[in-house]
This record gives structure tokens, C-alpha cells and sequence, in this order.
């Protein structure tokens, strides 16, 4: 490796390495999401969060790497659906000074899968089809770009989640959009 890609290379290091204490993070936040399948989209939900994460190391490389999970709930929902969602996340992160973004992995359940009726269709008769490909789990990749703690306070806004669901993958698009999320190091 030549010295212009170790010296590239250098801030992640050291950003990977910085020391991580506290090693619990609690948080609320408020968010948007929606899913697309092959003929109907979902409606537009809003969704209030409460999750918590746990670095797995407190110094040295691995204190870079957070796993928890949390409980969403939102509205609208139609009454046959329970409008909660449980996810668990691990996601990798970098400490540069106060901004710390991160991204990784999430893995839910989710009372949300409901579609907006579509007159255009005929006879109904492909709703039924795109509803049989709707199960409760997903899996979502997860951007939180503008991520930073302040003290033992952290605010994040503007996190994007993009996923499917796994029942059958890639038949529908799911897209959630953090708007705010606030919370504090335990």
C-alpha cells in the first residue's frame, strides 16, 4: 500500500479507535416511512421510536460496533393491522470529535404492511396477488449521516432506511426517513 492510501486511510483509524464511553445509548425519535409494492404504494405513516443501542467495546476497534433493537408505533392504520414494529440493529460508526454517523443493518417486525386500494386495477384481481407477498419481517440498510453526540446527549436528523420485506424480497421497497432523533449516553 502506498503512502497516499495509508495516509487516506489514517483519520478512519483513528476515528475507529477513539475511545467510546459511555457504552449505552437511549433514544426517541420521530420518523416517516411508506412502502412501495409492484402496483400500490402503502400510505405515508408516522412513527415515534424508542431504541437503544450498546457499543460492544469501549475502547480499540470494536468500539466502533453498536447492536440494540427498539419498538416503533404510527398512525394511520387500518383496524385489522396492530400498528407497532420491533426492529434489532447493528451498525458501525466513526467518532470524528462530536459528529459520529453510522451505518448498518436492521431486522424487524411490522404491523405496517397494509396497501392503499387502487380502483385502476381490474376486478381487483392483482391486489390479492401483491397482498400474499407481504409478510411481518423486513430488513432495512440504514444511513444516519448527520449523527452527533454532544457530551452524553446525541441528536441525529434526517436518517434514511431503505428496505424490502423478506417474505418474498424485492417485491416491495421500503422507505423510512428519520426526521429527529434525540437521546443520551448511559
Amino acid at each position: 500500500m502506498n503512502a497516499s492510501r495509508l495516509s487516506l486511510l489514517a483519520p478512519l483509524l483513528l476515528a475507529t479507535t477513539a475511545e467510546a464511553a459511555p457504552r449505552h445509548e437511549v433514544s426517541a425519535g420521530l420518523s416517516t416511512m411508506f412502502q412501495m409494492g409492484t402496483f400500490r404504494p402503502s400510505p405515508n405513516f408516522m412513527l415515534v421510536e424508542v431504541a437503544g443501542l450498546r457499543t460492544v467495546a469501549e475502547e480499540g476497534p470494536l468500539s466502533a460496533l453498536q447492536f440494540g433493537g427498539g419498538l416503533r408505533v404510527g398512525w394511520p392504520s387500518a383496524q385489522q393491522q396492530l400498528p407497532l414494529e420491533g426492529f434489532l440493529r447493528v451498525q458501525l460508526g466513526a467518532k470524528l470529535g462530536f459528529w459520529q454517523p453510522a451505518g448498518g443493518l436492521e431486522l424487524g417486525l411490522t404491523g405496517f404492511n397494509q396497501r392503499l386500494y387502487t380502483p385502476v386495477l381490474p376486478d381487483n384481481q392483482l391486489e390479492p396477488l401483491e397482498d400474499e407477498t407481504l409478510g411481518p419481517a423486513y430488513g432495512s440498510f440504514t444511513m444516519s449521516p448527520a449523527r452527533f453526540q454532544v457530551g452524553r446527549f446525541q441528536l441525529s436528523a434526517l436518517q434514511l432506511h431503505l428496505g424490502t420485506g423478506l417474505k418474498t424480497p424485492g417485491s416491495s421497497v421500503r422507505v423510512q426517513l428519520g426526521l429527529v432523533s434525540i437521546g443520551g449516553w448511559l
